[in-house]
């Protein structure tokens, strides 16, 4: 790449980072649904012009600013759960750990939550990427599972899914946004615990139990 062409992304990149970084302040102080490019540009101290030249819209901004939002707020951080001693454990507390981050949002910061909401209804890319990183880290726990003998032999990609499908109420805010204030983690503890033993071998109780129904 020449010299030249680079101090030209440069900027641009730069631009981009900053409109993201006023957006999510206009966002924490209007909402998301009020909050429009007008409000974005006078916090930068720039035109609504040279907000559209590196942004089609309000909603490709607001979709970068949830993307961001869950790429550095609602990341769960793996290597805090590292050296717990079983990928089962790993992989609950993912589970847990995540819907923590979610809950923590909801409380803590409504604005940047809602957004969130806006995201996943509308099954922005962000959303969607999000939802992507975490059921690449569980495919990785599963794998893992599986070559230590943790876990029974199965495909792993749809093992993964249906760990992700099975516990999704812990981490769409949608769902999270529908709950009461009162919200026992409990719950969240039960539901990870099941969805995490049904990766597990079965017994051979189980198992002739499971022949017997026909299944």
């Amino acid at each position: 790449m020449e010299v030249g062409t680079t101090r030209r992304i440069q900027p641009r990149a730069d631009h981009r980072s900053s409109i993201v970084e006023a957006g999510t302040a206009a966002c924490r102080l209007y909402g998301p649904a009020k909050t429009n490019v007008a409000d974005i540009a006078r916090l930068l101290g720039k035109s609504p012009a040279s907000v559209y030249k590196i942004f089609a819209s309000k909603a490709a901004i607001l979709d970068a600013i949830a993307g961001n939002f869950f790429e550095a707020d609602l990341r769960f951080a793996a290597s805090a759960c590292g050296e717990l001693a079983s990928v089962a454990s790993r992989l609950k507390a993912i589970a847990l750990g995540q819907h923590r981050l979610m809950l923590r949002a909801r409380h803590g910061d409504s604005q940047m939550f809602d957004l969130i909401v806006l995201a996943a209804a509308g099954g922005w890319p962000s959303f969607r990427d999000h939802l992507k990183r975490l059921e690449s880290y569980v495919r990785e726990l599963v794998c893992t599972g599986i070559a230590t003998g943790e876990f029974a032999p199965r495909n792993v990609d749809t093992a993964a899914a249906c760990f992700c499908a099975s516990i999704i109420s812990l981490w769409d805010p949608r769902i999270i946004g529908a709950l009461p204030l009162s919200h026992c983690q409990l719950s969240a503890h039960e539901l990870a615990s099941f969805a995490v033993a049904a990766l597990r071998p079965s017994s051979r109780g189980e198992e002739s139990m499971a022949t017997r129904c026909g299944r």
